[in-house]
């Protein structure tokens, strides 16, 4: 066995444990999008094509949903710039870390997630196991964990004789969760009631059909004017 495939082996081997955690709840909203796709009478291919290309959670929701309705291209664009605008913010922190990647760098920057940036951010890489192909490993093992939790889903929707009514309150549900989650374990409420405000008020001045947009940009423009004053 070559030193590089031995050194691969054990990159895999040290991220593998860390990524447990991620891998129920990455199979659970991965077989939800693919029930929540064919529900909506997606063809068969598309949840897995977006899980794999797009790789953003919420937006392949959201996109299902737009989707659906006519095609708005600078709306889609739009809304996942604003969902993924966080994404800028690891890359900066994590610049540092990439240098000298190599090859390396192009699945790291692609495939940077949330759960991958806590993980490379923050774990102790065991000695003898080189640090990007550690970050490499667990942002490929993540990328599969909710590739295959599409798959399942997509092939649960086949096998099934009709998708479940009700599957698409799974988005509502997911992000209820989320958001839920973040305030159990926030010290300081301010970030999330700044989005709770502006997108109460978007719905109140532009309606249930047109508030998203607005809604995700005066969060994004609010977060940021209060930047320093925020914990």
């Amino acid at each position: 066995m070559t030193s590089a495939s031995s050194g691969w082996r054990d990159a895999f081997r040290a991220a593998f444990p860390l990524t447990l955690p991620i891998l129920a709840a990455y199979w659970l909203i991965g077989a939800g999008y693919g029930l929540f796709a064919m529900r909506q009478g997606m063809p068969w291919w598309f949840p897995t094509f977006t899980a794999a290309l797009i790789y953003s959670g919420s937006v392949e929701f959201i996109l299902v949903s737009m989707a659906a309705d006519p095609f708005r291209p600078v709306s889609v664009f739009l809304m996942a710039f604003l969902v993924g605008a966080r994404h800028l913010f690891y890359g900066i922190a994590m610049l540092d870390r990439f240098r000298g990647a190599g090859w390396r760098k192009i699945p790291m920057v692609g495939l940077m997630a949330d759960e991958t940036f806590a993980i490379t951010w923050g774990a102790r890489v065991p000695d003898g196991v080189d640090r990007h192909s550690f970050q490499t490993a667990a942002a490929l093992l993540l990328w599969g964990y909710w590739i295959t939790g599409t798959l399942f889903g997509t092939a649960l929707a086949h096998a099934l004789p009709s998708v479940p009514e009700g599957i698409e309150f799974i988005m509502t549900a997911m992000f209820a969760a989320i958001f839920a989650d973040n305030w159990r374990r926030e010290d300081c409420h301010a970030g999330s009631l700044v989005g709770v405000g502006v997108s109460l008020a978007a719905v109140l001045a532009l309606g249930p059909d047109r508030f998203m947009i607005p809604a995700m940009a005066g969060i994004v423009a609010a977060l940021a004017a209060l930047r320093r004053a925020l914990p």
